[in-house]
């Protein structure tokens, strides 16, 4: 899992990440935590944040049918199947929309594609800090 080492990390990080998708999964986001360096009398801390994820659009470049994949990998390192192989024709593309579904800190969207032969994935998320309940 990343870390964000930022005096203030930020309430709404409006990204996006792309990446051509091989034959094997691999990591589109891995959600990061963020590191607040000491300050003061204030110490060193560690803040979750959770990436909202709204679309996904694969982009079939080639000239045959794709079969894609979609996973999430979570911080346990238990693996959830979200899409198993759907077909995406050739110089066409899929909008896949994701609800606004939630990965936390030290989870990972994973993507594949059978036949690759050229395809492009970008993923949109809003990257939150989760809210800290402290004990006085």
């Amino acid at each position: 899992m990343p870390t964000i080492i930022t005096p203030r990390p930020p309430l709404n990080l409006f990204n996006v990440a792309r990446i051509q998708v091989p034959s094997f999964y691999t990591t589109i986001l891995d959600v990061p935590n963020y590191l607040i360096p000491a300050n003061g009398p204030n110490p060193q801390r560690t803040v979750q944040a959770v990436a909202l994820l709204t679309s996904l659009i694969v982009a079939n470049n080639g000239n045959d049918t794709i079969q894609f994949s979609m996973q999430v990998l979570d911080a346990s390192n238990v693996t959830w199947l979200i899409l198993n192989q759907m077909d995406i024709p050739p110089n066409d593309f899929a909008l896949i929309e994701l609800g606004k579904q939630n990965l936390p800190s030290g989870d990972r969207l994973q993507l594949k594609c059978e036949n690759f032969q050229g395809a492009t994935a970008s993923l949109s998320y809003v990257l939150n800090q989760r809210e800290e309940f402290i004990t006085l």
